[in-house]
């Protein structure tokens, strides 16, 4: 703030003076009466109200009209409105749990009048240069990604079962396609699979089991321990070829709350018990690591999903350039998002920009390049937003020397 407007003063909330430019910085709350509301839903619960219904993937908590945006610090909170010539906060495009600063003027209304906006500076994870080569070479070397394989879901037909199992023969080198020498090249320069969470289905979680009697559910058995059965064998076969990193989703047999814990290893009882066991690696969510001197960081979807929810964004990659410039990966936790409660630090503040960001879970495949403004270095991050298989029937190659990426369908 203090670089960007080196003119203005930054004061605290209870030292702002109407009509006099400054700038304030805090954290950013937003008040929505469709938010989700733990409070009034036991009260509900109490008076036998109906129940709240429980919103669907794409459902928005906002409300345009009613909706306020609020800038809260250690010691006060401040209504923010649009100044004139802006359209920061009537566009909807910030989430609440942001640390921010505005530029702008409290007016006779005790309303902050905004103008201006910005975030803190980070560096990047290395120096190294992005190659910027564009013809393939036999030096290339690629990460394959892949996200929402969803098994265990009864309306799937056995179509879509067959085409995961022409993705991992594919992937394992058991097709002959020797005249296709791009894809002979992919495949053979392969090193890492990376599947980004929601292996299981929704349908496997049985939530109506909990409100049952326990002799009622004796001999119940748990949608999701023959679908963990069917990933073991797929695990499996992948594992002989390639290194598999397996990171835990929404709907996974892995702690509700992120960041997520990898998923046990004893779920997997042939691909642990393998000659090839130290192929697979079961990982968290989020999940950073450094392949090849290049910084990747991704999620299987969540951090995603629920900002879109507030925000008038729906383009996962608008809402990525988000979590880049704000620094942080999940800014709506543990407000919408259920969220393991740290003290003293927050691991999900980005201290480093990645090179590679990706997210799983999406509705559709993007690959674009990003510069962060809030980055004291002018090089550019890739963003990839990952389709779920289970729609898309595709995986995506993303090649480590040229960071061009191509989806491949199935």
């Amino acid at each position: 703030a203090s670089s960007k407007w080196p003119k203005y003063e930054i004061k605290n909330l209870v030292d702002l003076v109407k009509n006099e430019k400054s700038v304030i910085i805090g954290t950013l709350y937003k008040e929505m009466k469709n938010k989700p509301n733990i409070l009034k839903e036991l009260a509900d619960d109490e008076n036998n109200a109906i129940p709240v219904p429980v919103l669907n993937r794409d459902d928005k908590y906002t409300d345009y009209l009613n909706d306020e945006i609020i800038l809260e610090d250690d010691l006060q909170r401040i209504l923010l409105i649009d100044g004139q010539n802006s359209n920061i906060i009537k566009s909807n495009k910030l989430c609440g749990g942001l640390v921010i600063a505005f530029l702008g003027f409290e007016n006779e209304e005790s309303k902050f009048e905004v103008e201006d906006y910005c975030f803190k500076q980070i560096p990047f994870y290395s120096n190294i240069n992005i190659g910027k080569q564009l013809n393939p070479s036999k030096a290339d070397k690629y990460i394959v990604f892949l996200s929402g394989l969803e098994l265990g879901d009864s309306k799937k037909t056995n179509e879509y079962l067959y085409k995961f199992q022409l993705f991992i023969d594919f992937l394992r080198g058991d097709f002959l396609i020797e005249e296709n020498e791009k894809l002979m090249n992919m495949l053979s320069n392969t090193v890492r699979l990376v599947i980004a969470g929601n292996c299981l289905s929704s349908s496997t979680q049985s939530k109506d089991m909990l409100n049952k009697a326990k002799y009622l559910t004796k001999n119940y058995v748990v949608g999701s321990v023959n679908s963990i059965k069917q990933l073991d064998d797929y695990l499996l076969q992948l594992i002989n070829k390639i290194e598999v990193d397996l990171m835990p989703g929404e709907f996974d047999p892995s702690n509700l709350m992120v960041p997520q814990q990898p998923l046990h290893h004893s779920m997997f009882t042939k691909s642990v018990s393998s000659d090839f066991k130290y192929n697979l690696h079961t990982v968290t969510n989020p999940y950073r690591f450094v392949l090849n001197e290049i910084c990747f960081l991704g999620t299987s979807g969540q951090f995603i999903d629920d900002m879109r929810k507030s925000t008038s964004v729906d383009d996962p990659i608008e809402l990525m350039k988000l979590n880049l410039e704000s620094s942080h990966l999940g800014p709506t936790c543990p407000d919408t998002l259920a969220c393991y409660p740290y003290y003293g630090k927050d691991p999900f503040i980005l201290d480093q920009m990645p090179d590679v960001f990706f997210s799983g879970n999406q509705t559709e495949f993007k690959h674009e390049t990003f510069i962060p403004t809030s980055s004291n270095d002018q090089r550019s991050v890739h963003l990839i937003s990952l389709p779920k298989f289970s729609s898309s029937n595709s995986c995506i190659f993303f090649n480590l020397n040229t960071f061009q990426s191509e989806q491949i369908f199935f």
